[in-house]
């Protein structure tokens, strides 16, 4: 049963967005709780941790970036610590259940919502994986996330799977379980249809727009690499970039390191952009890397460059780091840690979530960007939002996963930040998915995996503030501190059952 609700989970999950599974998807691991006689919570707990892991990140084997073993080992270690996180909840349950029977269960959305909150924190937080994310085909109940992120939308499933465990197993009558399913019934629809009004009073609300272009290459990420075809790519780009031109584009937007080389220092290829942004009155935001020297050390960093009419160019630098791919973490506070050498690039992190304007001479608006990975960070994406951004763009590089889950689920991740703050998502990936998301999280001009193409979108220009832009991660923070005076009442009361 533990195993059933990792399947569960997992094929609730993008892209199979069997949406509805995950709302009954935790009962198995409770009536094996309640089978097990409270025992083996942890290991119970584990197990669907492992199932739901291995089936929806086995892409970080798919790495090709690195050599096989790296990305095995990335990926076996990535499933074996996120699934101590599920081990916790099944932990916290098992104890609950010694005090309270059956009844423990009512607390399940709290005290999930609370570990959620835990292992998508900090500098090894894993956002990717929130239970919000297995609600993708439903896109009016993620509409939630505007007024307390993914941690409500997590709160509701759990509260579905909650509320069929009690009619189901609390011993109702049977005229007690008929109101029960009414009641759980007009939730449903209620929710779906709150969502679905604001989706439709989002779409139709006016306002200024820029046009933005997209461009997706499609280019091997190792082939792009080789010296003499630089130029010959660059001016692949530059040419999708006059398509998007013709369209109306005052912005193009290039992939994640979509120019293959230190562009601040390459002079020909760095020169081609500059001059084709001041003949052209537009602008293009594109992925590079940069590298700097402070004092005796040279840092390196995935960046993008934010290239405008009559304007010096601006960089962005990647704060978000992928752990052990792009930087090992705790390097900083352990300088040793810098011989062992697992195939990571080094970069150092960036500290400022910069905003700059963008678009022609005459109609421009504030851009922020996020660079790969670093869009399944809401916190962070906060911060751009907060610093002024009217627009936002996503580059990535997800050539390296091939024809995977993670590409997918990345692209599923951009509906969250764009719900969360009413703010347009440009995004723009290498091998795809490049698309457009709207403030309601519909996904607009999406160029599938493994093609090359463009497009070009009237943005609107984010204006006002929800209540996630204004509290942030409020509602997580709530349920976490309910969690901990839960555990703790669990652990010291003397009652048991």
């Amino acid at each position: 049963m533990a195993i059933l609700t990792g399947l569960l989970l997992a094929f609730s999950f993008p892209p199979f967005d069997l949406s509805f599974l995950a709302w009954f998807a935790w009962i198995p691991l409770w009536l094996a709780l309640e089978r097990a006689n409270w025992r083996h919570g942890f290991r119970l707990g584990y197990i669907s941790g492992v199932v739901f892991t291995l089936v929806t990140l086995n892409w970080i084997a798919n790495n090709s970036g690195t050599t096989f073993w790296v990305a095995s080992a990335s990926m076996v270690g990535s499933i074996l610590y996120l699934s101590i996180y599920y081990g916790l909840f099944g932990f916290l349950m098992m104890r609950g259940g010694r005090l309270l029977g059956r009844r423990a269960f009512l607390f399940a959305p709290l005290v999930w919502t609370g570990v959620e909150y835990i292992y998508s924190w900090g500098f090894m937080g894993f956002p990717w994986l929130s239970l919000a994310m297995t609600q993708n085909l439903f896109l009016p109940l993620q509409q939630f996330a505007e007024v307390g992120g993914i941690y409500m939308v997590s709160f509701w499933v759990l509260m579905v799977n909650t509320a069929i465990y009690a009619i189901e197993f609390l011993h109702l009558d049977g005229r007690q379980q008929q109101r029960a399913w009414l009641v759980l019934t007009g939730f449903l629809v209620v929710s779906f249809a709150v969502g679905g009004v604001r989706m439709w009073m989002v779409q139709h609300r006016d306002g200024p727009t820029i046009k933005v272009g997209a461009v997706q290459s499609n280019v091997d990420p190792h082939d792009k690499w080789v010296r003499s075809k630089k130029q010959q790519h660059v001016e692949d780009l530059l040419l999708k970039s006059d398509l998007a031109l013709v369209d109306g584009a005052k912005v193009v937007i290039w992939p994640e390191t979509a120019v293959p080389a230190y562009l601040m220092y390459y002079a020909s290829l760095f020169n081609m952009i500059e001059h084709y942004v001041n003949r052209q009155d537009i602008s293009i935001l594109t992925g590079s890397l940069h590298h700097e020297r402070q004092g005796d050390d040279i840092q390196t960093y995935n960046a993008a460059f934010f290239f405008a009419p009559d304007s010096a160019v601006k960089l962005y630098y990647k704060q978000h780091l992928v752990p052990f791919a792009e930087r090992l973490p705790l390097v900083d506070l352990f300088p040793g840690l810098k011989v062992l050498n697992f195939g990571q690039a080094n970069f150092a992190a960036g500290k400022q979530s910069s905003v700059y304007s963008l678009g022609s001479r005459d109609n421009k608006a504030r851009f922020g960007t996020m660079i790969c990975y670093e869009s399944s960070d809401p916190v962070l994406f906060r911060r751009f939002v907060r610093n002024g951004a009217q627009v936002m763009t996503i580059i990535t590089n997800d050539g390296w996963l091939g024809r995977s889950l993670g590409p997918y689920q990345h692209l599923a991740l951009a509906r969250f930040r764009a719900i969360e703050h009413r703010i347009p998502v440009v995004r723009s990936a290498q091998t795809g998915i490049s698309a457009f998301v709207s403030p309601s999280g519909m996904i607009h001009h999406r160029i599938p995996l493994n093609q090359d193409g463009y497009f070009v979108v009237d943005a609107p220009l984010h204006k006002q503030a929800t209540p996630y832009t204004r509290w942030g991660d409020w509602f997580g923070i709530f349920m976490l501190i309910g969690m901990l005076v839960w555990t703790g009442w669990v652990f010291f009361s003397r009652r048991r059952m």
